[in-house]
């Protein structure tokens, strides 16, 4: 009887080294290691991922920041005769198509602000609003188109100086 006992508790020991802690885990109900391997890659992916689109934006914004200077002289303008335009506007949007700069451009009129257009690299034509030469101020009429409920998702401030 002993060295059957004995027998069978070496069985499962040996049994127990040679399959690790995942024959345990799995009878338990939680993850091995082959699940906890595949949650950590998922983990790096959705990492890297994020660090990609991050800094997809980064470089989005940062194109969008610097002013054509070829493109300044060609500035769409409502009138001839404007004064000198402010240091910070709120962006409502960057368009490729100068169309949808005036289409947007002329929602926002319809509503009341007072639009600026600039011309940015690559092409694109962004429509800004509320220019001031405070930034505390720029970013108080950020906060309160913010609100709105035409507002898009991605506004920011133009620094003209930078």
């Amino acid at each position: 009887m002993r060295r059957a006992f004995r027998f069978v508790f070496l069985s499962v020991l040996v049994v127990l080294m040679a399959t690790g802690c995942d024959f345990l885990r799995s009878m338990a109900g939680r993850p091995t290691s082959k699940d906890i391997a595949s949650m950590r890659e998922e983990i790096r992916r959705r990492q890297a991922d994020s660090i990609e689109r991050a800094a997809a934006v980064r470089l989005q914004a940062d194109s969008l920041q610097v002013v054509d200077s070829s493109a300044s002289r060609d500035t769409i303008s409502a009138s001839a005769a404007k004064p000198e335009k402010k240091r910070y506007y709120v962006i409502m949007g960057a368009f490729s198509n100068r169309d949808n700069a005036a289409n947007c451009a002329a929602r926002l009129k319809e509503l009341g602000y007072e639009t600026e257009f600039f011309g940015f690299t690559e092409g694109r034509t962004a429509v800004g609003i509320g220019g001031t030469d405070d930034l505390t101020e720029a970013k108080a009429f950020m906060d309160q188109v913010r609100r709105q409920d035409f507002c898009p998702e991605g506004v920011w401030i133009l620094d003209r100086k930078r």
